[in-house]
């Protein structure tokens, strides 16, 4: 049986490769520290990693291919064409993965506990990729939270006022 995390690695760098080959760095850092994240918190939170790591994997596809304005619903759109050429995913894993997709862009609102993971995890690959960085003040809440959750509370966060970070 084909390991279905790897055939994904292997297409979604081909992706990065021929699209945004000046921007190889930063979506292999975000993309797979995004899904690391994913499979970090499953593990917290009784998921499956692999549905977890696949939404990582995927959550940005759109920026990828040059999707454009609302990345996370063109995103899902492409995951789903994706994950059905590949044909290793079930119905209802598509729908799983592309459902968190479609909603992680939506920081504030509390949805699925697949979305809640993936937004989660795009908030840590954002506010853990340099520390000297401060979080965006639209991340700080989510962000809070996630510390308190695995037990980081005494940590201090700068703040970035909403609108200063273009590649998030």
């Amino acid at each position: 049986m084909e390991n279905r995390l790897e055939a994904l690695r292997i297409k979604i760098d081909k992706l990065i490769f021929e699209k945004q080959p000046e921007k190889i760095r930063f979506f292999i850092e975000h993309i797979y520290s995004t899904a690391r994240y994913c499979s970090l918190l499953a593990l917290k939170r009784n998921l499956n990693q692999e549905i977890a790591m696949t939404s990582g994997m995927l959550h940005d596809i759109a920026n990828i291919t040059g999707g454009g304005n609302n990345h996370a619903l063109k995103g899902a759109e492409q995951a789903e064409v994706l994950l059905r050429t590949l044909n290793l995913h079930d119905d209802k894993e598509i729908k799983l993965i592309t459902t968190a997709i479609s909603r992680h862009s939506d920081k504030q609102a509390i949805h699925e506990p697949y979305d809640e993971l993936l937004k989660d995890a795009d908030v840590m690959s954002h506010c853990f990729y340099n520390p000297d960085f401060p979080v965006s003040d639209w991340e700080i809440g989510r962000y809070t939270n996630i510390l308190i959750e695995l037990g980081c509370t005494s940590m201090e966060c700068k703040v970035y006022p909403l609108g200063t970070l273009s590649d998030y």
